[in-house]
């Protein structure tokens, strides 16, 4: 395997070709003593203030730098064409070729006069370059612009089945060749020496530590690009109709979205309203605010509370459900009074039923009295009806609603049970300290690679205060903007940390600037309990308050505050749980070793 500098790939490279290069040059057998820079910037180059060598390959046969173009690449009328995966098209007078020249005796012109009084060796070893097409073929267009050894494209290695050691080789014998017909002829081979030396010279161009911002933009493009893999289940449901389905999946897996989508999808193509519930009411104004319908029906947005609130209210049972109210906490008269007297005034009222039933958060209304409120308000009931449930079973499920597995079990023979088994909104980091912490039945697994999770410790109040003001120093420092955060606390807003730190301003997200959470139009950090928080997310979450991790609610709130982080995530935690964790940290490695 080659030397790969630096041995990951660059946060701020999107050119998947260059991934894809960057893996075959690092995988490649036989290839130990190759050093490979990858997006080497030169400040020296005959033609442009600055140029950028994809890959720059030090060999024991040569030095050579590499041209990388993904997508679609020809050449009409001397006009080279270059076309993404997005289909939009570059046009450029210069081709790859010329570009990989130019750096090429850019990069010699710099080597000289670094060496200049020095190893004058360096002077005389052999240079060449050669262009990497993997989407596309580009041989029919080489002319007399280039030799064949020159190219590696997608017939080299689809059709020829040649390697990226074998082109190498032969792009090296193409340039000893050129090297014997030139007028100063005499080029060497590198030895290790040579390339040690070069290396070391080389790096400092580009060998960085990337700011925070970078490293989250690049983990946000790859977050993003995963998304498009969820809209294949979607595009698999229409493919193989079932109107009723049961979709579970663990925080990240991207059950909004899809909730979302489907409520679009079915509103755009037949008449009637779809009904999307939720349990949040900040969640309803977010979905309120971003799904819309350009078809036949509508798209009704709300919270379970809302609709259960909206039956009762004018109702003929109103006045006495006031009245059975007394004496009873919020969770009881959620979880058995509101469904049976909004269930008694469905039977009063004359309302309208919904052609289809989208439920994001199910796991926080699934009790038999709330199913046969759902029951009543879809056409055809739930038994014959088009319904679509998004739920959670892990930590969360019960904590904020209501949740009995007999009602899924009543679900489950009438419809389709479908699992989304990937994380895609977590780093992998962030998914693992999740699972370490608040130990969920069925984590998802993440695929996304990302920073460390930050864990601090407080005694008081105080102690997280101080923690606060400097993680968010840090974070505006490393070039994260102030939309990107949020803080959560795991306690009512009320007695939360943020409610008396003074040292930056917070907003406050309510129900009407939720829809602007992570988005330059909300350019503040902002401050959040995570009950009010869940379903949303943000690059940046700083999660405050943890002072329990063992009861059953709290590790469904911790569960929730920390799967909120896209990228990054620092978590405060009492200092009198700093045993439990670290026993936590054991059992969870114990475990990989096991399994």
């Amino acid at each position: 395997m080659a030397r790969m500098i630096p041995p990951k790939i660059h946060p701020e490279v999107k050119s998947a070709a260059e991934r894809r290069v960057f893996d075959w040059i690092r995988d490649a057998q036989g290839t130990e003593d190759w050093i490979c820079l990858h997006s080497l910037g030169l400040s020296e180059h005959e033609s442009k203030r600055r140029a950028e060598i994809d890959f720059l390959l030090l060999t024991r046969i040569g030095v050579f730098v590499l041209e990388v173009k993904g997508g679609r690449v020809a050449r009409e009328n001397g006009v080279w064409k270059f076309t993404n995966r997005y289909g939009k098209t570059d046009t450029k007078s210069e081709g790859p070729f010329d570009q990989a020249s130019g750096a090429m005796f850019g990069l010699e012109k710099r080597v000289r006069e670094k060496f200049d009084s020095g190893d004058r060796r360096q002077h005389r070893l052999l240079y060449g370059f050669g262009v990497i097409t993997p989407d596309c073929p580009l041989a029919d267009m080489l002319g007399t612009e280039a030799d064949r050894r020159q190219l590696y494209d997608r017939d080299s290695f689809k059709t020829a089945n040649q390697s990226i050691k074998t082109f190498i080789e032969e792009l090296a014998q193409y340039w000893r060749e050129r090297s014997s017909l030139g007028d100063n002829p005499g080029r060497y081979a590198p030895t290790e020496k040579d390339l040690e030396l070069l290396s070391a010279f080389l790096r400092g161009d580009f060998d960085r530590v990337p700011s925070m911002g970078a490293i989250a933009d690049a983990a946000t493009h790859q977050m993003h690009a995963l998304e498009s893999e969820q809209y294949q289940v979607l595009d698999a449901l229409e493919k193989y109709p079932n109107p009723r389905l049961i979709v579970q999946g663990g925080a990240g897996t991207g059950k909004t979205l899809l909730a979302a989508e489907i409520s679009r999808r079915e509103a755009n193509t037949t008449d009637g309203d779809v009904l999307l519930l939720c349990f949040n009411r900040v969640l309803a104004g977010v979905l309120r605010k971003n799904v819309t319908s350009r078809g036949r029906g509508t798209v009704v947005v709300n919270s379970i509370h809302a609709v259960l609130h909206a039956l009762i209210e004018g109702s003929e049972v109103e006045a006495e459900f006031e009245a059975s109210k007394a004496g009873l906490d919020h969770a009881e008269i959620f979880n058995r009074l509101m469904p049976e007297f909004a269930l008694h005034a469905l039977m009063t009222k004359n309302c309208p039923q919904y052609k289809s039933l989208v439920i994001d958060e199910a796991q926080d209304m699934l009790s038999r009295p709330m199913l046969d409120v759902l029951d009543a308000l879809v056409v055809g009931g739930l038994k014959n009806g088009r319904w679509w449930f998004f739920c959670d079973r892990n930590n969360q499920a019960s904590v904020f609603g209501v949740y009995e597995d007999e009602a899924l079990f009543l679900l489950i023979p009438i419809g389709v049970a479908v699992l989304l088994p990937t994380n895609r909104r977590n780093t992998i980091q962030i998914a693992t300290e999740t699972e370490i912490k608040t130990l969920p039945q069925f984590p998802p697994a993440a695929t996304v690679d990302g920073i460390p999770v930050k864990t601090d410790w407080y005694k008081k109040p105080a102690d997280q205060r101080q923690l606060l003001s400097t993680t968010l120093k840090k974070l505006l420092n490393e070039e994260i903007s102030p939309h990107q955060i949020s803080v959560l606390s795991c306690r009512k807003a009320e007695d939360s940390c943020a409610s008396q730190f003074r040292d930056f301003q917070l907003a406050t997200i309510d129900e009407g600037n939720a829809w602007k959470v992570g988005s330059k139009l909300l350019n503040q950090v902002t401050a959040c309990s995570v009950s009010s928080f869940k379903g949303l997310e943000n690059d940046f979450i700083i999660l405050t308050d943890v002072d329990e991790l063992s009861p059953d609610w709290w590790r469904g709130v911790v569960y929730v505050g920390m799967s909120r982080a896209r990228i990054g995530l620092y978590v405060f935690i009492n200092q009198k749980l700093e045993p439990l964790c670290d026993e936590r940290q054991r059992d969870w490695l114990r475990k990989q070793v096991t399994e």
